[in-house]
């Protein structure tokens, strides 16, 4: 049963200092001068020092100053009570929040500032490989400051709850059954340096050794993930939850038994009152059948809160942790967050592979795991700044010749062909889009992880339609996989194909010339078929210095106008 938010924070306080109480000797705090709300100690300073001193004066284990119980009578009622310890929690959450958002901000910004002047300044875990074109030289058109800002997310009108920009906040409930236990225990502590630490490019998981690292690096540094771990065990055996799809029966009990204990306000990072995201994760030994990792918004009751927060998208999946090997549970989870955000599945459902983009063009993380997200991915999520997206229109030169820099770079940009030389502002229409991509940075696994696969580094070509489909009550992709009336059995549109989608080396390099010629290098017609061409033709021209030249010819003419030029995406 749920208890008022108030009153279960009431409680749960009175209960934090009963254990306090019993588990820490008595301390006897200094006196000072300090003026500072929330300053117990009077150190100068409030913080999670504070947060334990007024837990313990409250058990009658602590005494404080004159100044001290001013700074702690946070409602200012006269008296130091439980209602004072709650305002302090939140006071002293709300500051480390605030930093760590800051700190996030000013990291991405000294990597960002470091690549760009080719500074030795830089945050990294480990001093950085200039060679590495995570950190090369920016070319000279993103160097304009308007251009720095990022864009804004096409997801962000979708029904997803986890922000791709700024701080996304997940908790995690590493849950195993009473029939059914982890293989090896891993402290909640262990388990949330996986999920949530900072980048760390000495990890011999690299570029899987966290959840938090991969996402940085493939964002830009633009968006950062954190949150908390809990350990569960779930109240029945496994199978009392498996015959419940959406797995509301789990969720729920989760919600209400750890609602004492856990704070759900913490983990709605962008404040609309939803939470950002949920993580169940169970042991492999649950099985693939009911447990196989998934992601999906709360299905159960429409009034259902956690300290007054609507449950949003919750991921429950069986990627264990292993001792020595970490990289199936970050790259799964990694996958399903993604879904948070907004973005569909790229494989095809049904199919014998489910592979929904093939060849060595065909990987990005939402359709093969241990991959980085492609320029189709990034592009949704907001994840270049305005300088990186660029677009062709037929109203200039007759060809233009640019650069494409990496994709798994901080510097990776792309170019969009538009259908008829229309494109939305939030780009949900029909567009071709190439960017150059490598097997550098978040790509490093795939030589090891599809080793009988077709991989390399080249030019890549999707086609996109981006279009939404507008509900009463939801936004999503209308070509999205598993929306079969849509797509006609993903005969006809779909949201991403591979240009040349075949299962050979389909990246395209020095000297490759790409027309309506090449299959897939077309709009749809009224059919859903890949017929109309696109009047536009591509060479690619040398690798120098880490970045391929594209040069962009029109060929033939749409809208009786008779030349192509590049137009920036602000």
């Amino acid at each position: 049963m749920y208890t008022h938010p108030l009153t279960k924070k009431i409680i749960t306080a009175a209960m934090s200092v009963m254990m306090i109480a019993s588990a820490v000797p008595a301390v006897k705090t200094h006196s000072a001068s300090s003026a500072l709300k929330g300053d117990i100690n009077t150190d100068g300073e409030t913080n999670s020092v504070d947060l334990s001193v007024m837990s313990l004066y409250l058990a009658g284990r602590a005494d404080i100053s004159i100044q001290g119980f001013m700074n702690g009578d946070l409602d200012g009622d006269g008296v130091i009570d439980s209602l004072d310890l709650i305002q302090m929690r939140k006071l002293v959450i709300d500051d480390r929040e605030q930093k760590a958002a800051t700190a996030a901000i000013a990291s991405r910004l000294v990597k960002l500032q470091a690549a760009r002047n080719n500074s030795s300044a830089s945050l990294l875990a480990a001093p950085p490989n200039w060679a590495d074109p995570d950190f090369a030289n920016t070319s000279d058109n993103i160097s304009k400051s308007a251009d720095d800002e990022f864009i804004k997310p096409a997801v962000g009108s979708m029904n997803g709850s986890l922000p791709s920009q700024g701080n996304g906040r997940v908790c995690i409930f590493y849950t195993d059954f009473p029939d059914c236990r982890y293989s090896y225990e891993f402290s909640a502590n262990e388990i949330s340096n996986i999920a949530f630490a900072d980048e760390d490019r000495s990890s011999k998981f690299y570029p899987h050794e966290s959840i938090n690292g991969f996402f940085m690096r493939s964002s830009k540094y633009c968006m950062n993930l954190s949150g908390e771990v809990y350990r569960y065990t779930a109240k029945h055996n496994k199978e009392y939850y498996e015959n419940d799809n959406c797995k509301v029966k789990l969720i729920d009990e989760i919600l209400e038994n750890m609602d004492e204990s856990v704070d759900f306000t913490k983990f709605d990072g962008n404040g609309d009152n939803i939470l950002d995201a949920m993580l169940i994760s169970v042991p492999e030994a649950a099985g693939n059948e009911n447990w196989w990792p998934n992601a999906g918004q709360y299905a159960g009751a429409a009034d259902k809160t956690a300290d007054g927060k609507k449950p949003g998208y919750v991921v429950i999946g069986n990627a264990e942790l292993k001792i020595d090997d970490r990289c199936n549970f970050v790259a799964s989870y990694i996958h399903e967050l993604a879904h948070c955000m907004g973005l569909p599945d790229y494989y095809i459902y049904g199919e014998p592979n489910s592979e929904g983009l093939h060849g060595s063009a065909g990987y990005d993380t939402m359709d093969k795991l241990y991959s980085d997200f492609s320029c189709v991915s990034k592009l949704m999520l907001g994840w270049y700044t305005g300088g990186q997206v660029e677009r062709f229109i037929y109203n200039g030169y007759d060809e233009q010749t640019f650069t494409l820099t990496d994709g798994q770079s901080i510097n990776g940009n792309c170019v969009i062909i538009p259908y008829k030389n229309k494109l939305a502002d939030d780009y949900c229409s029909e567009f071709l889009i190439l960017e150059y991509t490598s097997l550098r940075g978040n790509n490093s696994d795939i030589p090891q992880k599809y080793r009988w696969q077709n991989y390399g580094s080249g030019i890549r070509i999707f086609h996109v339609d981006a279009s939404k489909e507008i509900k009463p009550d939801s936004v999503a992709f209308l070509y999205r996989s598993g929306n079969d009336e849509a797509t006609n059995d993903d005969q006809g549109r779909r949201f991403i194909r591979v240009v040349k989608d075949l299962n050979i080396d389909n990246l395209f390099r020095a000297g490759s010339c790409i027309d309506n010629a090449v299959s897939g290098f077309a709009f749809y017609d009224e059919e859903g078929q890949e017929t109309v061409e696109p009047f536009v033709s591509i060479s690619v021209g040398e690798f120098v210095g880490d970045s391929y030249t594209v040069t962009i010819s029109k060929k033939g003419d749409p809208n009786g106008k008779n030349i192509i030029q590049l137009i920036r995406k602000f």
